[in-house]
């Protein structure tokens, strides 16, 4: 009789003591390939792999970091506290992950490198790191920029697309010119040099046969050291995804 008593009391003993399977994280963007000032969706996808909702604390405000880097080096990072640190009043806390894969956020990049300049053309890596105390997790996942077109394939594209042009910024500051040819803008680009390679993303334009663009961001392009960076493709391309 006593032996039928304990039984099951020992099962669930057991059980409270099995360790609960580790969590995972992952990365996942709407595409690999993106257009140069075309901002970055970074979902940070949390997996569960148990059956039961788990409780990660944190012992700072910042729950996760994201870092961009091209090769070796880091271009941009988001705001970081470290949870080897003593956690500032109030910041220890928790979350509540439910089972299986959840996202658990989403970060939007601004798709501009930690001086305010745009990255040049090219693979990238991003790593995520999840803050969690007794779960630090990482992943990482690669996305390609896509080269800018150059001024004169504007002429080749529908009024109203949406295109990333690439050029040097004339003296007078609102148009950009590369290979012989010059593209009316919109508005000033303020803030940057003349003479200045730059990429602007914005819709293409026509007004009385004349083709423009209406800028609606902009930036200086980083050449990393390597000339080619900063030459536009002349004719437009597709974006590959996969």
């Amino acid at each position: 009789m006593i032996r039928r008593i304990f039984a099951p009391i020992a099962v669930l003993a057991l059980l409270a003591a099995t360790p609960q399977p580790p969590l995972a994280l992952s990365l996942r963007f709407a595409r690999t390939s993106f257009d140069l000032l075309d901002p970055v969706g970074i979902q940070l996808i949390v997996d569960n792999p148990s059956e039961s909702r788990r409780d990660v604390a944190f012992a700072s405000p910042n729950e996760y970091s994201i870092t961009i880097y091209r090769g070796n080096k880091a271009i941009w990072h988001s705001a970081q506290v470290s949870t080897a640190r003593a956690a500032p009043l109030g910041g220890t806390h928790a979350r509540n992950i439910a089972p299986g894969a959840s996202i658990f956020v989403t970060y939007v990049w601004s798709a501009l490198a930690g001086d305010g300049a745009s990255p040049a053309q090219g693979r990238y890596r991003v790593v995520a790191d999840f803050e969690g105390v007794g779960a630090h997790l990482r992943a990482e996942r690669s996305l390609r920029f896509i080269a800018p077109l150059a001024p004169s394939a504007v002429a080749a594209l529908p009024v109203g697309s949406v295109a990333t042009i690439a050029g040097r910024l004339d003296p007078d500051r609102d148009s950009v010119s590369a290979a012989g040819h010059s593209l009316q803008l919109s508005r000033i680009v303020r803030g940057i040099a003349a003479g200045r390679c730059i990429v602007v993303r914005g819709q293409v334009t026509a007004m009385r046969g004349v083709r423009g663009f209406d800028v609606s961001r902009s930036a200086p392009l980083r050449a990393d050291g390597r000339a080619h960076d900063c030459a536009p493709v002349a004719a437009p391309h597709r974006r590959r995804s996969r």
